[in-house]
């Protein structure tokens, strides 16, 4: 027995030792970094979505379902493993740092039409459009089911959901007739705030389910909550950073059981070297939001994260490759898989120059493929998001 426990002891203090030496090159790679702050404030503004693009109940905490649970208790981790999943992953760093990305690159885009709304002439015509685009991925808002969700139980509530449903049947058939594959995407600010996670989880379960009834099936799961729009943010960023953190946990978590891809849309600042935003623990690893992220999304294969590195200009400083670059690094140099995806906008926001509002159609393709250029070989990139498809459609 006393052999035993000597070996085991040597053992751990090999594992500490190698930890020790592989934390010490990764040191020295930190500190060679290339890696540029990105410090725009302006970027702390930006959104997605708008309150007009999504139903009340999506806002709103309602009262009955404040402690609405779901099955969302992740397995504890424990510091030594979560330290040593990250040593292997930054030993596997060191001999991945060529590789290449040969995969197909998504470019996707958003609906933010009400579900109700999606009629067989609108859903054939958005269709018909982004299938001519190149489009090939749809982020299809499904907030609205929390209006059904919402309504007591009984006839009329199963009714709304079978129409519902049969609404969302019915587009992801015709998408996929274009060969365009169908995301659900889902969220607001305050998903993540204690009293409103239930709706989150209830669209998540929704998803779920529906994929299980259906033979139109979405092919992924979108959360867009943005958590630094909330007022209170600027004095609890570390409070609200986490809760976001841990919706995604659990979320990954309860997501387990289905094949559904997972992805998630951040800003462009949740990154370390952008120095913006909070370091803090969760499951035993202190890091930045954005590092917390890609070590829950690894967990689950087709991961990707989407990247508003809004600009209307490509290259030179402040331009979406430089904006986006961190990203990039940050994934690669942790030899993540998940994949990271630029978003660009083309809606009428301001300031200027962080849409592609109002300028020509060619110039746009121009600065996307230069984007493509850039980071085409990179391991961890996955393509290209434009917010929205109505906007992008109405470029000429």
């Amino acid at each position: 027995m006393k052999r035993e426990a000597s070996k085991n002891n040597k053992v751990y203090i090999n594992g500490l030792m190698v930890f020790a030496f592989v934390m010490v090159l990764a040191f020295v790679f930190d500190y060679y970094d290339s890696s540029i702050p990105h410090r725009n404030s302006v970027d702390t503004k930006i959104s997605l979505y708008s309150d007009r693009d999504i139903t009340p109940n999506a806002i709103a905490t309602n009262p009955e379902f404040e402690t609405l649970t779901f099955d969302t208790n992740t397995p504890k981790q424990s510091i030594f493993s979560s330290q040593m999943a990250a040593v292997i992953r930054t030993v596997k760093s060191f001999t991945t740092k060529t590789a290449t990305n040969d995969g197909p690159k998504e470019y996707g885009s958003w609906i933010w039409t009400p579900t109700k709304y999606l009629t067989p002439e609108y859903t054939e015509s958005i269709l018909s459009g982004a299938k001519a685009s190149g489009i090939d991925t749809i982020y299809l808002s499904v907030d609205s089911y929390l209006d059904i969700f919402v309504m007591p139980k009984g006839e009329e509530r199963e009714k709304q959901k079978e129409i519902f449903s049969e609404k969302l049947n019915y587009f992801i058939e015709r998408a996929n007739h274009f060969g365009i594959a169908v995301d659900a995407e889902a969220g607001w600010q305050n998903w993540a705030e204690e009293g409103n996670t239930y709706k989150a989880f209830a669209i998540a379960n929704f998803v779920k389910n529906f994929n299980e009834t259906h033979e139109n099936k979405f092919r992924g799961f979108q959360y867009d909550v943005e958590p630094y729009m909330l007022d209170y943010y600027e004095e609890n960023k570390t409070t609200v950073l986490k809760n976001f953190v841990k919706l995604i946990d659990q979320s990954e978590y309860f997501l387990a059981s289905s094949s559904l891809r997972f992805s998630v849309v951040v800003p462009d600042f949740f990154d370390g070297n952008d120095d913006f935003t909070p370091k803090f623990s969760y499951n035993g690893k202190r890091d930045y939001v954005f590092k917390h992220l890609l070590n829950i999304l690894d967990r689950r294969p087709n991961s990707s994260i989407i990247v508003m590195s809004y600009r209307n200009f490509a290259d030179g400083k402040d331009g979406s490759i430089e904006v986006s670059k961190n990203e990039m690094k940050t994934a690669n140099k942790g030899a993540y898989k998940t994949k990271i995806i630029i978003a660009q906008e083309t809606s009428e926001v301001p300031p200027p120059y962080i849409t592609f509002h109002d300028t020509p159609k060619k110039y746009f393709d121009w600065q996307v493929a230069r984007i493509n250029d850039e980071f085409n070989s990179h391991p961890n990139f996955g393509g290209i998001a434009i917010h929205y498809i109505n906007a992008f459609l109405a470029m000429e």
